[in-house]
This record gives C-alpha cells, structure tokens and sequence, in this order.
C-alpha cells in the first residue's frame, strides 16, 4: 500500500519527507494542498492533519502530522538505517538535531515570511526590526557551523558518515536563503555543506518547484544561488 503524501511543493517540511520518500523508493502518492485555495483549512484535510499544516501523510488506518514525527516514522517502518539508526545512543545524537531546528535552522523561514512573502504577496507591511531580525538570523547561520558542522569538520550534521533525516529537514530551510539572498561569504562551511547536499539527485528533484519559484520571484539572485540551484 502507497504512503499518502500531503504537501505543498513550497512547504520546506513537507520537501524534507518527499525527498525521505523518494531516496527511500517509497511507493507513495503526492496530493498537492493548494493554499492560495485554502485547502488546508477544509474539514476534510483537517481530519488528517488537525492543525491544518503540511505534510501529513496516511498510511493505512494511520495518519500523521508534524513532518519530524513523520520522517522517523518513514525511517523506522522501512528500516532505513543510514537515515534514522535504530541504537538509541545515535538517535539521541540526531533527535539534538531536531528539536534545535524548530527555533533555530527554521528561523531562516520565519525571516523569509516576514520580510518577503507576506510583504510581496499579501502586502502585509514587513516588521520594523529589521537589523535584529538578520542579526540574530546570522547568529544561527553561525551556531550551526559551529556545532552540528564543525566549522567544516563534518560532511554532515554531527559527522553522521551519510545523510539523516537530519540532513533533510535542515537543507530544506537552508535553501530558503536564497529568497533573502544574503550573502554566504562569511559562512563558507555552510555554503559548502548546501553544494554537498543539493548535488543528491533526489534532494535537488524535489527542490526543482521551490527552484522555479525562486527564480521566478527573488529579486538580485546572488549567483551563488543561481549555481546551487543547477
């Protein structure tokens, strides 16, 4: 039976399990939620994912939401060791990962919706502390080098020898970047680490939407950017 896959190709969590999905060749159907439509405030969808977020997938009798949630679940049922290690000591280590994200790597995209999504497209004024914003932005651009790359130690996050789920949720915010388009230079590991995993085919197929979408609207691409995106 096909994993039932609810998502929005913009939805930076909701890439990270797409890509799990397919470097897993996971049999699995894509349902599109269109938010300019608001379907994911539909009762329908609301019966599967309560909070109305993306992703969500249904497996079964089983529905899920929250996309960490999700993608140890993925790993875990399909024995996708390399991704999510079944010793309990390597979870630890990963899950530091993941719960230092939800206020940390996923900043860049509460940055990115207050001061250009909401702005261009619902012409929602951005927020007046703007210099705090990016100062604090650059702070966890830093901490991340720092602790989970090793100022360029590591390959990937924690010096994991293949990419973890880890891996996945954290490229998928860090690509949001390139719509505020500053400027890598003072952060070279990252840079580094960005090349490495958008060179994974099914991670840069999955991106190929967001893709479009950032070059379609980001104003002043770096070419940087352009680059990471080929």
């Amino acid at each position: 039976m096909s994993i039932q896959l609810y998502f929005n190709p913009l939805s930076q969590p909701a890439r990270a399990v797409h890509a799990i999905l397919v470097i897993g060749k996971i049999p699995h159907d894509l349902h599109n939620i269109d938010f300019m439509k608001q379907e994911q405030n539909t009762p329908e969808y609301k019966k599967i994912s309560p909070s109305g977020n993306v992703p969500s997938i249904v497996d079964g009798d089983i529905a899920l939401f929250e996309s960490h949630t999700i993608l140890k679940y993925l790993a875990k049922k399909f024995k996708l060791e390399k991704l999510y290690p079944s010793d309990i000591v390597e979870q630890a280590r990963l899950d530091q990962y993941l719960d230092w994200h939800h206020t940390g790597t996923r900043n860049i995209t509460l940055v990115a919706r207050d001061f250009v999504f909401y702005p261009k497209f619902l012409g929602k004024p951005a927020p007046e502390n703007k210099d705090e914003r990016f100062k604090e932005l650059e702070w966890y651009l830093t901490t991340f080098e720092e602790i989970f790359l090793g100022n360029g130690k590591h390959k990937h996050i924690l010096g994991f020898e293949e990419p973890t789920i880890a891996d996945l949720s954290a490229i998928c915010e860090l690509v949001t970047l390139f719509m505020l388009n500053i400027d890598l230079a003072p952060h070279p590991h990252l840079h580094q680490y960005m090349k490495h995993m958008l060179s994974i085919p099914e991670v840069n197929q999955v991106h190929q939407p967001a893709f479009g979408f950032t070059q379609k609207f980001a104003e002043n691409l770096r070419q940087e950017y352009v680059d990471l995106m080929k």
